[in-house]
């Protein structure tokens, strides 16, 4: 019988089957791995002082009724709100029972906004369907009330933003504000 060599063999042998029986010769070698470096020992130290603070600890966004300035602010601005409603031939003749009582319609008034804006204030009035009903009030007129609110955000500085985020929390109110002609709520 003839001796083969290796070589010829392996021409004749498939190429993956090559490659396992080389890998098993050097595995066979006893070739060892060089040892992997000591990692230094890791003292665990807790400590924030002084730390900044990450976004994860960043605080809340304020509020709608944060940033028109809390109370204070949310009454500079139903004050000259007021005095546009008052002012306005559009729309005063609704307000001659709040002149007589000015006070009572700003409080309940600023409590309305602030609870809208996220403050902390509990609007106790009567629902709006309720407090209009009768008065006949016309898209024009509550268009022309908005523009007054508008005025009064404007003059205060309000950016658009926050009178964009307040009249769309005010929006849903026109439907009981409102009354269509020939129909009585």
């Amino acid at each position: 019988m003839r001796s083969r060599s290796v070589f010829t063999l392996a021409s004749r042998t498939s190429p993956l089957l090559l490659l396992s029986a080389l890998a098993a010769l050097t595995v066979g070698c006893g070739a060892k791995k060089p040892p992997l470096p000591a990692e230094p020992p890791v003292a665990e130290v807790v400590s924030d002082a002084g730390a900044e603070p990450s976004a994860d600890d960043a605080a809340p966004p304020a509020t709608l009724y944060e940033r028109l300035g809390g109370k204070d602010g949310v009454a500079s601005v139903v004050d000259l709100f007021s005095k546009n409603l008052l002012a306005d031939p559009r729309v005063n003749k609704l307000f001659k029972k709040t002149k007589d009582n000015l006070d009572h319609f700003k409080s309940a008034l600023g409590d309305q906004i602030c609870q809208i804006a996220g403050g902390p204030c509990e609007y106790s009035g009567k629902n709006m369907k309720d407090a209009h009903k009768g008065m006949g009030i016309t898209d024009a007129q509550f268009d022309a009330v908005v523009e007054d609110l508008k005025l009064a955000l404007d003059e205060k500085g309000v950016s658009e933003q926050d009178k964009s985020e307040l009249f769309a929390a005010i929006a849903p109110t026109k439907a009981d504000i409102v009354e269509k002609k020939g129909k009585k709520k």
